[in-house]
């Protein structure tokens, strides 16, 4: 689904030059647009001073842009999900609005309750959902924990105590733990899915689209929900 997005599409790309995961996302986005057959039209840094979410969405516009990459943070969400709102508005000449993709700062409650209508849609990629693998056992035995649901930030707590915990149980030094973690054939169970990393370090991690709809379960009116 992600692939068939970017292929052959025409980006704007928002980011904060702030913010090293938001620049690590847009570096990453651009080198998968362009490996797609894509191509990256405009670029816009929303911590700049001068930001307008109007002005940038026009020019994106008028630039040709078929879709819009928000990586946005916390610092930052308000801003982005004014271009959102303002995506919401418009129609192209097919009548449809510009396809958004997006990463995880945008999972939260905020984005639901402040643009969820205007949200309907847009495609927000995380490393875990709690209703992408209902096999799991880990947000059943957090839910009889703490009575509330867990979210991708608490999974990859999680499997950050588990990486740690096997590391230390077979070389309980800091240089061992060390070179567990970077062994080849390195190996903890996660919440969703088992963990290991790559040789660079970054952990082999399936990447889990959700989307927004309507609520049928949430106390909220929006909910996110996983794209098959």
């Amino acid at each position: 689904h992600f692939e068939n997005c970017i292929k052959q599409q025409h980006y704007a790309v928002l980011y904060n030059s702030q913010s090293e995961s938001s620049q690590s996302l847009k570096s990453e986005f651009v080198t998968a647009v362009f490996l797609e057959g894509g191509r990256v039209v405009s670029e816009f840094d929303v911590s700049d001073k001068n930001f307008s979410a109007a002005k940038s969405f026009k020019q994106a516009i008028n630039r040709g842009a078929q879709a819009l990459m928000l990586g946005a943070d916390s610092s930052t969400l308000d801003q982005v999900l004014n271009v959102v709102q303002l995506n919401s508005k418009h129609r192209n000449s097919l009548g449809q609005q510009l396809v958004i993709l997006t990463g995880n700062q945008v999972y939260n409650t905020k984005t639901l309750t402040v643009a969820g209508k205007d949200a309907q849609g847009m495609v927000v990629a995380l490393p875990w959902h709690p209703l992408a693998n209902p096999r799991s056992e880990f947000p059943k035995t957090a839910d009889q924990l703490w009575g509330i649901d867990v979210n991708w930030r608490t999974a990859m707590a999680y499997d950050a105590v588990q990486a740690l915990s096997a590391a230390i149980r077979r070389n309980p030094t800091r240089t061992g733990v060390q070179q567990e973690l970077s062994a080849p054939n390195f190996f903890a169970r996660g919440a969703a899915a088992p963990i290991r990393f790559f040789p660079s370090g970054d952990r082999y991690q399936p990447v889990n689209l959700v989307t927004i709809e309507p609520s049928n379960s949430s106390s909220l009116e929006y909910e996110f929900v996983p794209i098959p």
